[in-house]
């Protein structure tokens, strides 16, 4: 198994350091969604209250569990709601998505408060055209309409899109303050963060909290330990279908934890792990529960630990997402200890 260590102190800073790069007036909403990225909801909710303005999480069954954590801020539940019974007895926000839950709100007299999605290309929630939106208000003109929000398809590195995306919001945005001026509007993802444009009224972060951004630190060190140590002669092959063949007179470490536990067979081949200041090669297939390194210029590796990620040192979050082609989130979601 994997031995994980989470740095809370890093998460702290990193919204520390994101506040500071946002626009002066935006507002911070923590996404803790999927038991925060896998860091645990009811420990970081605890951690980073006095940090943030507003927490967000997909469904009503996180939205109740951080109520009973004893959070008090605004909890926005970002998915398709149906119990819109609990959410108004936790006080929760919930997304108005369709123009159908909105006539179900009038039909059954309900009157939970309310921040309506708009889709501008991601394509998976939101009201999709300006009529919709009219048809929305026309059905529940006293609803507790508090606020307007989109999320982006991509990120500041494709910022054509993104004011693509921000032109198609303000034109439902400028209909939802003629009736609600007081409503908030905000945007996400945590890719950005350096977008002052899309800053809004307040900026959705998620993975940029864990260090799953640029300029931000990676807040888990994962490690494990070589439990066996091969010595191979030249033209030998290690793991499985011979993937890597040794180039001379070589030792082998196995090392526990595979991809079972998160260690993504992407790196296979292709990253390195760090064994007392000295990097060592992942070589061969990555199995189930084990992977080999190359321990050749180390003395008696038996027994020592290894570092797969941890900030710095080329062994950060972003730089095994980088390696393995993947997502940041992806691999926190991968770990398992």
């Amino acid at each position: 198994m994997l031995s994980v260590q989470v740095n809370l102190r890093a998460i702290t800073k990193n919204i520390t350091a994101i506040k500071k790069r946002l626009q002066p007036n935006t507002k911070f909403c923590a996404v803790v969604k999927s038991n925060a990225y896998g860091f645990g909801l009811e420990r970081i909710s605890h951690l980073i209250a006095p940090l943030v303005d507003c927490f967000a999480v997909m469904t009503i069954v996180e939205g109740i569990a951080l109520r009973n954590y004893g959070i008090k801020q605004d909890i926005l539940i970002l998915g398709v709601t149906t119990d819109f019974a609990s959410a108004i007895k936790h006080n929760l926000i919930v997304t108005l998505n369709t123009v159908t839950e909105a006539k179900y709100l009038r039909q059954n007299h309900l009157r939970p408060r309310l921040h309506i999605a708009i889709n501008t290309g991601m394509n998976r929630f939101g009201l999709n055209s300006v009529h919709e939106l009219r048809a929305v208000l026309q059905i529940l003109p006293d609803a507790r309409l508090e606020g307007c929000y989109t999320h982006f398809a991509y990120e500041a590195d494709h910022p054509a899109q993104i004011d693509q995306a921000l032109a198609q919001f303000q034109k439902f945005t400028r209909i939802v303050k003629q009736y609600y001026p007081h409503a908030i509007l905000h945007a996400g993802c945590s890719g950005v963060i350096d977008y002052p444009t899309a800053h809004l009224d307040m900026l959705r972060i998620g993975k940029a909290m864990y260090g799953g951004t640029p300029d931000t630190q990676t807040a888990l060190t994962i490690k494990s330990q070589i439990v066996a140590v091969k010595k191979i002669k030249a033209g030998a092959t290690v793991g499985y279908n011979g993937e890597f063949v040794a180039p001379k007179a070589m030792q082998i470490g196995v090392v526990q934890g595979g991809y079972a536990h998160g260690v993504q067979r992407q790196l296979s081949g292709t990253a390195s792990v760090i064994v007392n200041k000295h990097r060592c090669p992942i070589v061969g297939r990555i199995c189930m529960d084990c992977f080999f390194i190359d321990v050749t210029d180390l003395n008696r590796p038996l027994g020592q630990t290894v570092t797969i990620m941890t900030t710095g040192h080329g062994q950060t979050l972003m730089d095994l997402a980088k390696i393995t082609q993947t997502i940041p989130c992806y691999l926190l979601q991968g770990f398992r200890y």
